[in-house]
C-alpha cells in the first residue's frame, strides 16, 4: 500500500543567518538556530466560544529584506477576525507582532499568540518574569496535569550552549503541557485559563500582541543521527498484542460489509453513545446486532450518563460498560450506580475520560477501586491538523499510556476511541459534528495506525478501540483494513520490539513460531528498506467495477501482490509494507479505484 505526497502547501523559508524559520500558511514553523530547534511553531490562535479552532486564511504575504508581512482572516460565520502579522528575523532575533481587529462581535475563548516549545526541553529550568516579579519553573518531564509555568511576560532558559530569551507583550501568558492531548510540544499562550471564558470581543475591538525571541551563545556539538539499521531488526518480546476493536455508529451494514468486517477480525464492537440523546437505545441495539453478527462482545461507552440512565442499560447484552458523566469523566456516584445495575452479571465496569487524556490526568477523586479497567480516548487533531503535527503525536502515545497505567493501579487500560478527528466534540455536544478527516481513508491513515498500534501496545495498553466499522470514518474500503486483516491471524500473540531505519515506524507480532512485520512510512518522502531476505508485499487492491454503495461493495480477492525479497525495497510516502505477504487480501470491490499495479497510488488529501 503506497500513497503520493501530501498536497499541503510547501513551507516558505525565512532568514539567511543562523536563526531561521519556515512560514507555513499563517504560522511560523520550525524556528531554529544553526540547526538546533528553538520553537516548534509560533501562530495566532483563534478559538470560538466552544474552544473550536477557527482556521486561518492567508490573504497575502509580502517579504522585504528581514521583514515579512502576512494578512490573515479567520471567519466561520460566527467569528470574524482579521490581523496583520509582522515578522522580523535577523541573525539572532525574531519578532512576531500581530495587530488584529474583530470584523464582527463574537464570543471567544482565545485570540492571540501561541508558542510551541519542543519536547527536547523536558526537565529544563526556566526563569520566568511576570507582573509580580521573577520565579523559577521547569518544562516538566512527566505530563503535567496543570500549567507548569504561569504569569509570564518574559522567560529565559538554557538549551545546551544556547541561552533563549522570550519577551511577550499584550497579555499575560502561561504554559501548558500539550502532551495531555498527545501534541508533541509545550504551549505558551495568552489569557490565563483562570480568567472567565468565553468573553465577547466587540466589533472593531483591537488585539495587539508581540513576541520577541533572542538567542545568544553557541549550540552544542551537532547531534549526529544514530545510524539505524538498513533493514528490520527484531528485538525482545514485548507485551501481548492488544485486543483491537472497532466502533459502530448507525444502521447495521449489509452482508458484504459484514463479511469484510469479519475478515478484519475485530476483538469487540464498541458502541460509543450519548445517553442524553433520544436515540441512544437504538444506537446500542444496532451496535449489539453488529457484534452478534460478527460473534464478538459488545462494549458500551455511555457518555453524558446519569445513574438513572445507567440503570436502564442493565440487561443489555455486553461484556463491558464504560460510564462517563456530563463532565466526561467517571464520578463515584456513576461508578456505584453501574456496580448496582450490573451486579452479578459479569459485565466489567470501566471509566476514566471520554474527552482527552487531560481530563483523566486532572481528575480528582477518580473511583479507581470501583473500576475493572481505565480508559481514555486519543484524537490526533485536538489542536493542530497539519500532517506533520499529526505524525508527531505518535511520539507521545507511550507517555500517555505509561501514566494512565500508573493511575489504573494494575487494572487494564483501554485506549479509545482512537481517531484522527472525533465523531463528536465532547465539549460542544450540541454543535454539528466535525467533518471526517479525509486522511483516515488514505494511506497516511493506515501508516499512522501502524505507528499508533505499536506505540500504544508496546507501552502496555491492553485494549484499543479504533475508528468505526463503515462509513467515512470506517475501516471497510480504507487502506487501514489491510493492516487489520494482516493482524487477524496473530490475535493472542506477543508484540516484538523493532529497530528500524530512521523515518519509519512499524509493528511486529510473534505467535508461536511465526512473525508478522508491518513497516509504515508516514512521511511524504520515500524511505529505503533492506528486505533482509524476507518476502515483503505492498498489497495491490484490484480496480472495482461499478459505483460504491453505502456500506461497501462485494468483498473480492486482490491478486498480484508483488513480493520483494532482493533489495532495495523503497517505501514511498506514505505507505505500508507487510511481511510475510498475505495469501490474499479481501477489501470490498468498490474500495479502491487504482489499477492493479505494484503500488496503489493515492493522493493524500489536505489536512
Amino acid at each position: 500500500m503506497t500513497g503520493a505526497a501530501s498536497t499541503e502547501p510547501a513551507p516558505r523559508p525565512l532568514g539567511h543567518g543562523p536563526l531561521r524559520a519556515d512560514l507555513l500558511g499563517a504560522a511560523l514553523d520550525h524556528v531554529r538556530f544553526a540547526g538546533t530547534p528553538v520553537l516548534r511553531r509560533v501562530y495566532v490562535g483563534v478559538r470560538d466560544r466552544r474552544w473550536r479552532t477557527v482556521p486561518a486564511r492567508v490573504l497575502g504575504v509580502e517579504e522585504t529584506g528581514d521583514r515579512t508581512t502576512v494578512e490573515v482572516r479567520h471567519d466561520n460565520g460566527d467569528v470574524g477576525f482579521r490581523w496583520t502579522g509582522t515578522i522580523i528575523l535577523t541573525d539572532r532575533e525574531l519578532t512576531f507582532a500581530m495587530d488584529g481587529r474583530a470584523e464582527r462581535g463574537f464570543l471567544r475563548c482565545r485570540v492571540g499568540l501561541c508558542l510551541l516549545h519542543p519536547l527536547r526541553l523536558a526537565g529544563t529550568s526556566v526563569r520566568v518574569r511576570g507582573p509580580g516579579g521573577e520565579h523559577t519553573g521547569r518544562f516538566p518531564e512527566r505530563i503535567s496535569p496543570h500549567q507548569p509555568l504561569r504569569d509570564i511576560v518574559a522567560m529565559r532558559y538554557h538549551d545546551g550552549g544556547l541561552e533563549v530569551s522570550i519577551e511577550l507583550d499584550g497579555d499575560v501568558f502561561e504554559t501548558e503541557d500539550q502532551r495531555n492531548w498527545t501534541d508533541a510540544s509545550y504551549k505558551t499562550y495568552g489569557t490565563p485559563l483562570a480568567l472567565p471564558f468565553p468573553v465577547r470581543l466587540r466589533r472593531g475591538e483591537r488585539v495587539r500582541q508581540r513576541m520577541r525571541l533572542r538567542v545568544t551563545g553557541r549550540p552544542g556539538p551537532a547531534r549526529v543521527p544514530a545510524r539505524g539499521p538498513a533493514g528490520v531488526r527484531l528485538g525482545a518480546d514485548g507485551p501481548p498484542l492488544p485486543a483491537i476493536g472497532l466502533q459502530h455508529r448507525g444502521p447495521v451494514p449489509g452482508e458484504a460489509s459484514l463479511q469484510a468486517l469479519a475478515e478484519a477480525g475485530p476483538a469487540f464492537v464498541h458502541a460509543d453513545v450519548r445517553l442524553d440523546l433520544d436515540d441512544w437505545r437504538e444506537r446500542v441495539a444496532e451496535a449489539g446486532e453488529v457484534a452478534r453478527r460478527l460473534r464478538v462482545p459488545l462494549r458500551v461507552g455511555a457518555a453524558r450518563a446519569t445513574p438513572g440512565r445507567i440503570a436502564e442499560l442493565a440487561g443489555t447484552p455486553m461484556d463491558t460498560l464504560l460510564a462517563f458523566g456530563p463532565r466526561m469523566t467517571t464520578t463515584r456516584e456513576l461508578a456505584e450506580a453501574a456496580r448496582r445495575a450490573f451486579a452479578g452479571t459479569g459485565v466489567r465496569i470501566g471509566g476514566g475520560s471520554r474527552a482527552h487524556f487531560a481530563e483523566l490526568n486532572r481528575a480528582d477523586g477518580l473511583p479507581v477501586e470501583l473500576l475493572d479497567l481505565l480508559c481514555f480516548p486519543i484524537t490526533a487533531t485536538a489542536h493542530a491538523d497539519d500532517t506533520a503535527s499529526v505524525r508527531e503525536t505518535l511520539r507521545v502515545h507511550p507517555q500517555v499510556v505509561a501514566q494512565a497505567r500508573e493511575l489504573a493501579r494494575g487494572r487494564p487500560v483501554l485506549v479509545g476511541p482512537v481517531s484522527l478527528r472525533p465523531a463528536w466534540d465532547p465539549w460542544a455536544p450540541d454543535a454539528p459534528p466535525p467533518p471526517p478527516d479525509p486522511r483516515h481513508r488514505g494511506l497516511f491513515g493506515a501508516a499512522w495506525t501502524v505507528g499508533a498500534l505499536a506505540a500504544l501496545g508496546l507501552a502496555g495498553a491492553a485494549e484499543i478501540s479504533l475508528y468505526e466499522t463503515v462509513g467515512p470514518r470506517g475501516v471497510v474500503g480504507a487502506p487501514v483494513w489491510h493492516v487489520l486483516d494482516a493482524l487477524r491471524p496473530y490475535a493472542g500473540g506477543r508484540l516484538v520490539r523493532l529497530d528500524l531505519p530512521e523515518g519509519l515506524t512499524g509493528l511486529a507480532v510473534r505467535k508461536d513460531a511465526r512473525h508478522l512485520i508491518i513497516v509504515a512510512n508516514p512521511s511524504d518522502e520515500p524511505r529505503a528498506l533492506d528486505p533482509g531476505g524476507r518476502d515483503w508485499a505492498l498489497p495491490e487492491p484490484v480496480a472495482a467495477s461499478g459505483a460504491a454503495r453505502p456500506g461497501g461493495g462485494t468483498p473480492r480477492r486482490a491478486r498480484g501482490e508483488r513480493p520483494v525479497r532482493d533489495g532495495p525495497l523503497v517505501l514511498p510516502g506514505p505507505s505500508v509494507a507487510i511481511s510475510p505477504p498475505a495469501a490474499a487480501f479481501s477489501p470490498p470491490a468498490a474500495a479502491f479505484s487504482a489499477p492493479a499495479t505494484r503500488t496503489c497510488q493515492e493522493r493524500t488529501p489536505d489536512a
